[in-house]
């Protein structure tokens, strides 16, 4: 029987990709030595990963550059992406459509076959790792595991570019001993698109540990508080019609938004209102934290493609976990879930009037929102990160035992 050994693939890094990062805990926590393949990004992503880092004090990181230096690297992958992208992609080697994916694919390969350690489980995260950990897990004998998480055909509006990704998922998916997905929808999707997914489809919503929420404080005498958090604060992501409705209600309401603010979008829309609230970006627990200070969390998807759809965003899981109640719009995802767990919410369209209707129906039953805090916050801990990654530890562990 070979060791607890995990490798895990991945296109960004952990800052970048918080569903690794959950998986790399849940792999240490069950005593798998674990090793990481990850990229230095050259954004606000390269420092947080550092910090990151710093709390896996057993794991090794190897990190590869994504910027300009090396250059030679750089330049012989970017030359490749380029020249996949122009042939047809159903007739080209599968290396060949990873690299017309991702140019990432070139640097990750080249590491992987410099590697002379052995491991139980290859595990890839973003589409630009899953061939190398094809390759990686043949080379030692591992299992595959590989991420799905979001629909990626569907995340762009270039139709040959969403037709190749689905070639390369057609392609790699089949070979891998599970497959993973971060909401029923995405699974669904593929399920129908594809053909031979392996037996193991597991559904991994995108839940947190339940130790970094706090019981929603008692308010009393506050105005009804909504929040918002992404990692930037920015156009295209629902915030635009909400903002001069916010103002136009304040004092009763005001909106806090959590992230990184684009100046552009601060100087266009957010200076001129009232009752909006901007905090810097925050370390998830802290941001977690924050969010018992509040009584409503805006889940505003704009199912701007087929992925915002199908989805179910990190602000969902994070606001049910908080005990919140839920302000969303109508994606077929975020509709799933609502009615599925009966969760204390309301649903909006983006249109200012219907936004202001629904905005002061809440204020008039925000004393009623208060008192439900503590039962939300009590239904919440069904999301939590140890309850709902069993089914992974159970899938590691049985191909363990094997």
């Amino acid at each position: 029987m070979k060791e607890k050994k995990i490798l895990f693939l991945t296109t960004t890094n952990l800052a970048a990709n918080p569903r690794l990062t959950k998986e790399l805990w849940l792999a240490t926590a069950n005593g798998f030595d674990a090793t990481v393949l990850q990229f230095t990004l050259g954004n606000w992503s390269d420092e947080k990963t550092e910090a990151l880092e710093k709390e896996f004090t057993d794991v090794n990181f190897i990190r590869l550059s994504a910027l300009r230096k090396p250059f030679l690297p750089w330049l012989i992958s970017s030359i490749l992406e380029w020249f996949f992208r122009m042939l047809p992609y159903g007739t080209m080697p599968t290396l060949w459509l990873s690299v017309a994916v991702s140019k990432r694919t070139y640097l990750l390969l080249k590491e992987v076959k410099k590697m002379k350690s052995s491991f139980r489980w290859v595990v890839a995260h973003n589409p630009g790792a899953f061939y190398p950990a094809q390759v990686a897990a043949k080379q030692t004998g591992a299992f595959l595991g590989i991420d799905v998480e979001d629909y990626h055909p569907g995340e762009t509006t270039d139709k040959r570019a969403s037709m190749r990704m689905k070639e390369l998922m057609q392609r790699v998916l089949p070979a891998a001993d599970y497959c993973s997905f971060a909401a029923p929808l995405i699974k669904e999707k593929f399920s129908k698109e594809l053909t031979d997914l392996p037996v193991s489809q597991l559904v991994i919503l995108n839940g947190f540990e339940q130790s970094d929420f706090l019981m929603p404080a008692d308010l009393q005498q506050q105005p009804l508080k909504c929040v918002w958090f992404s990692q930037f604060i920015d156009k295209g992501r629902g915030l635009e019609p909400v903002l001069p409705v916010i103002s136009s209600l304040h004092p009763d309401v005001e909106l806090h938004l959590v992230g990184n603010l684009k100046e552009a979008f601060r100087d266009q829309f957010i200076q001129s209102q009232q009752g909006i609230v901007v905090h810097d970006s925050m370390k998830q627990k802290d941001l977690h934290r924050f969010l018992e200070k509040f009584d409503v969390g805006l889940a505003l998807e704009p199912g701007r493609d087929v992925n915002n759809q199908l989805a179910l965003s990190n602000k969902m899981m994070a606001f049910a976990q908080a005990g919140l109640f839920i302000l969303a719009t109508n994606t077929p995802a975020q509709d799933q879930f609502l009615a599925e767990s009966k969760w204390e919410s309301k649903q909006t369209d983006l249109s200012p009037a219907h936004l202001k209707e629904v905005l002061l129906q809440l204020i008039q039953q925000k004393e009623q929102i208060r008192m439900n805090r503590h039962q939300r916050f009590a239904k919440g801990k069904l999301y939590n990160w140890e309850k709902i990654s069993l089914p992974l530890v159970h899938e590691w562990e049985k191909k363990r035992l094997n």
